[in-house]
């Protein structure tokens, strides 16, 4: 169970889904609990996951994806889904959404696109 956004939406998803498809998630699932005395017989977390910095919108798409191997994306998501894709190490999911951006792209949209791609280099400096 994860609780998603400012909204706290749940949303559900199968443990071993999400560790077959994503390094990252198989990582989080697999943390041993804080203050746990013996790290090799201790449960992994069960959740929920607390994910308030995530639309529910873009991390049903990223779920979506991991399920399905493809992505319903519209313009109000796909930047941001574009930066989860990168953040959880997802490359086909990166691709999917980048087809999408190049193929659907206004003039309206440039702005935003240009900033979500700057805004990575400057925080790496």
């Amino acid at each position: 169970t994860f609780v998603v956004g400012p909204e706290q939406q749940k949303v559900f998803a199968h443990r071993c889904v999400l560790a077959c498809r994503c390094q990252a998630f198989r990582g989080m699932l697999a943390q041993v609990p804080v203050g746990s005395q013996d790290s090799s017989s201790s449960v992994p977390p069960q959740g929920p996951f607390i994910l308030g910095n995530v639309q529910p919108e873009v991390f049903l798409a990223v779920i979506e994806f991991l399920y399905t191997n493809s992505v319903t994306l519209n313009s109000h998501i796909a930047l941001e889904v574009l930066t989860s894709s990168v953040e959880y190490g997802l490359q086909d999911l990166c691709k999917l959404c980048v087809k999408f951006i190049k193929d659907t792209l206004s003039v309206e949209q440039v702005c935003e696109a240009l900033q979500v791609r700057v805004t990575p280099v400057v925080s790496k400096k």
